[in-house]
């Protein structure tokens, strides 16, 4: 377990920066949030895209991945490509962020036509290039997904080819990523209530919606493969073994010996995986998009905090067991 966990880790910062990328954009294209929210979530998604990037250079190279007999060698090379573009095209979708002093909604200002029409000029051809800049951010980002989702598919691939293993990725790096947005909007809120709710019900719907096509997957894909063959394999037993008298062995614990708890097994995480990160999820982050219509943003932003804790705790869980058998 150990060993796979720097493996975890980095398929979780792949599936949260390319999903908070992706609604973001999505968001920018609405022009229906404030251009502070735009400015400040896009670069420290930029500073998340290059840590991404710097783990997967240090714990999911090629080399690396390639000492796993049961991953698919074939697209372990073309995983750090897509994943860099993804973080070097951040770098001019921030520039014309910050050059377009009108991205975002539309603030009320009594400014004359005659002034406005330069500035509107300038402002629609930054607008243009920024969301160009966006559009390629997020296809290198999908790209990133699909290049992954195929390298691990053999540990899945019972249904369909995997085809729902590799549907699984995109469907948690929009939960996990849909639901970090909405929470940071949530909180733009706190200090800009007039706000149209609309972004915010929009980011939550995406959760929601990600969330439920994550129980599809998981029950379509069928269980781990290489879980399946790592629970065959013989178990040992480093106690003493002694034989009495009348030829029956019998197990004798050393007196100094330390009491270890047993493990959960993997049928109770997989319960507590289902409880944490698919039902609670989805009864709170309905409970929050309700919230969201009756605009209580304070209460709705609440809701999602927890939905972001037990949506990473479950990916989490989900991603331990599915590399449980390497």
């Amino acid at each position: 377990m150990l060993q796979t966990l720097p493996l975890v880790l980095f398929i979780i910062m792949t599936e949260v920066s390319i999903g908070s990328v992706s609604v973001l954009v999505f968001l920018d294209w609405r022009r229906e949030v404030k251009r502070g929210f735009l400015v400040s979530y896009a670069l420290i998604y930029l500073g998340l895209a290059g840590l991404t990037y710097l783990f997967q250079q240090n714990f999911s190279t090629a080399a690396l991945l390639n000492t796993y007999a049961q991953l698919d060698k074939t697209w372990t090379g073309y995983q750090a490509l897509p994943l860099l573009l993804f973080f070097l095209l951040l770098i001019p979708y921030n520039v014309f962020l910050w050059l377009d002093k009108g991205a975002g909604v539309e603030e009320k200002k009594a400014v004359t036509e005659e002034a406005q029409a330069p500035a509107k000029k300038a402002g629609s051809t930054l607008r243009l290039l920024r969301l160009i800049s966006g559009v390629a951010t997020v296809v290198a980002g999908l790209v990133t997904l699909f290049v992954m989702a195929m390298i691990y598919r053999p540990l899945a691939a019972a249904n369909l080819g995997g085809i729902f293993t590799v549907a699984s990725f995109f469907a948690a790096a929009f939960a996990l990523g849909g639901v970090m947005t909405a929470m940071w909007l949530g909180h733009w809120y706190l200090v800009t209530p007039a706000l149209s709710g609309r972004p915010l019900q929009f980011a939550t719907t995406i959760v929601l919606v990600a969330i439920l096509a994550q129980v599809i997957f998981a029950v379509s894909a069928g269980p781990s493969t290489a879980y399946a063959n790592n629970a065959t394999a013989p178990v040992t037993n480093s106690t003493a073994v002694s034989t009495t008298d009348h030829g029956k062995s019998s197990v004798v614990k050393p007196a100094d010996a330390p009491t270890i708890a047993p493990p959960i097994s993997a049928d109770a995480m997989g319960w507590l995986r289902i409880l944490v990160g698919f039902a609670m999820p989805l009864v709170l982050g309905g409970l929050a998009w309700k919230l969201i219509r009756d605009r209580s943003f304070q209460s709705a932003t609440g809701m999602l905090y927890l939905v972001v804790v037990l949506s990473l705790a479950g990916e989490i869980m989900a991603r331990g067991l599915f590399l449980s058998g390497l």
